[in-house]
């Protein structure tokens, strides 16, 4: 538990960078599923990162684009990927 609670310190730290930004990042989660998308928000509080899929589509794609919450306890691996 507490590697757990030192890797989600360490994720918080990294995406905080991106947060709010139009920057894509891939979260690996444990398991082996991956999710591409923007950093919305991060909860500091519920260890949580909220994702958004299309951040650099219209205005209307992004109200349309799907969210994930993801928990930072099953993320195993992050990517920051170049601004284009």
């Amino acid at each position: 538990m507490e590697d757990e609670m030192a890797n989600v310190d360490v994720w918080v730290y990294a995406l905080s960078s991106v947060e709010g930004k139009e920057q894509r990042v891939t979260l690996h989660l444990y398991g082996g599923q991956s999710l591409k998308g923007a950093v919305v928000e991060l909860d500091r509080s519920r260890n949580t990162v909220v994702l958004d899929e299309y951040a650099h589509g219209s205005a209307a794609t992004r109200h349309e684009s799907p969210v994930h919450t993801v928990l930072l306890t099953a993320v195993q691996a992050v990517t920051i990927h170049k601004e284009e």
